[in-house]
């Protein structure tokens, strides 16, 4: 179903708090080498294998052919702690992904350009630029892009759906689809990846249904398949910069808090990192500029910073409409967005919020190493 019964009005605490299971926990609080260690590190604009701080610029990565999909895992699970992975597909008008469910993994879908025929639980969508879909474990889901340039972003829990990409691809050195020619996935390879990852194509077939609009505007409060329509979720303000939570702690088990952040030109704010969990950026629309440990990075739409625990890091938009997706796991600073001033406009504040409660912010998984710069007026 479509819509779900939440409104966009700021919860309990108690509603809202981490729920994520004790191995994510753990794992979203492991630093390889001790605090020390990850704040010493360089980040490299590169696939790192371990839990360490890094930044991949928009199409590199470790790129595969399925079928006429483009995958390229951003993030793996050997790069993240087995926390999470991150992967960007890209394809043309015409290509699949086949109908299958994951076992354990919660994936979420964000489309970045194009048109994607979303078959969800049982439901059609056609999802446009900026709709978001939430996709439990057990789901039956397939997609087909629907444009010849058409890209979306997966996130998903654990480390199991790298190895479905490369069980069912082939490596690849280019960064867009052959050509307009559609190539089915080979059907050995993706029995295959049912023996090595966290899949099994179901067979469902994918032809003579209708697709309409995403119009949803709520994030549900319970774990269930949903999508999302482009700017809606929870929407709350700090400062000049808008938060919309496309899904939380109650909607993923504590797995996959994702959060889209815009607004104009304004200043860093202050250097800070979590003792807890890991926090990742990838720029959608404008520029950024982020402090990651010692290094200053410039970040455009596409490109990807991995922030884990521990990490000093700070970010700063830098053009006059930026927008950039964040995810966080596990969840346990979902209150720091939802302490922020509830919002009913889909656009950032023109005349800019209070800043943040920091009453709350001291209870919260964050080292504070300076605060913000002044406010933009």
């Amino acid at each position: 179903m479509e819509t779900s019964t939440n409104t966009n009005q700021p919860s309990s605490s108690q509603e809202h708090s981490s729920i994520a299971d004790t191995e994510t926990l753990q794992k979203g609080a492991e630093m390889p080498g001790g605090l020390e260690g990850v704040q010493a590190i360089e980040p490299k604009g590169e696939l790192p294998g371990q839990k360490i701080p890094y930044f991949i610029r928009s199409g590199d990565g470790e790129r595969y052919l399925v079928g006429s999909l483009v995958i390229n895992l951003t993030a793996r699970g050997v790069d993240t702690g087995d926390l999470y992975e991150w992967t960007v597909i890209t394809g043309g008008k015409g290509a699949v992904m086949p109908s299958h469910v994951h076992h354990t993994t919660h994936e979420a879908l964000f489309v970045v350009d194009g048109e994607v025929e979303l078959w969800l639980d049982g439901q059609t969508y056609r999802l446009g630029k900026g709709d978001f879909a939430s996709i439990p474990p057990s789901v039956s889901h397939a997609f087909r892009t629907n444009s010849h340039r058409t890209q979306l972003i997966s996130i998903s829990s654990g480390p199991l759906l790298s190895a479905m990409y490369k069980a069912i691809g082939t490596p690849y050195a280019g960064y867009v689809q052959p050509g307009d020619a559609i190539i089915e996935p080979d059907a050995e390879r993706l029995k295959a990846a049912e023996e090595v990852a966290d899949v099994l194509f179901d067979g469902k077939p994918l032809d003579g249904q209708t697709f309409g609009p995403v119009t949803n505007t709520t994030v549900p409060n319970t774990v269930v398949p949903y999508v999302l329509a482009a700017g809606e979720g929870d929407r709350y303000t700090l400062g000049d910069q808008l938060f919309s939570i496309m899904s939380d702690n109650a909607s993923t088990n504590g797995k996959l808090l994702v959060v889209m952040t815009e607004g104009p030109a304004g200043d860093m704010i202050g250097k800070h990192y979590h003792r807890e969990h890991t926090e990742m950026f990838c720029c959608v629309d404008g520029m950024m500029s982020m402090w990651l440990n010692k290094s200053l990075l410039d970040i455009h739409p596409g490109d990807y910073v991995a922030v884990p625990a521990g990490a000093i890091h700070a970010y700063q938009l830098r053009r006059n409409y930026t927008r950039f997706v964040g995810m966080l796991t596990p969840g346990i600073f979902e209150d720091f967005f939802r302490s922020a001033h509830p919002y009913q406009d889909h656009v950032y504040p023109q005349i800019p919020s209070g800043g943040p409660n920091f009453a709350k912010v001291s209870q919260l998984d964050l080292v504070l190493l300076e605060r913000p710069g002044p406010l933009k007026h």
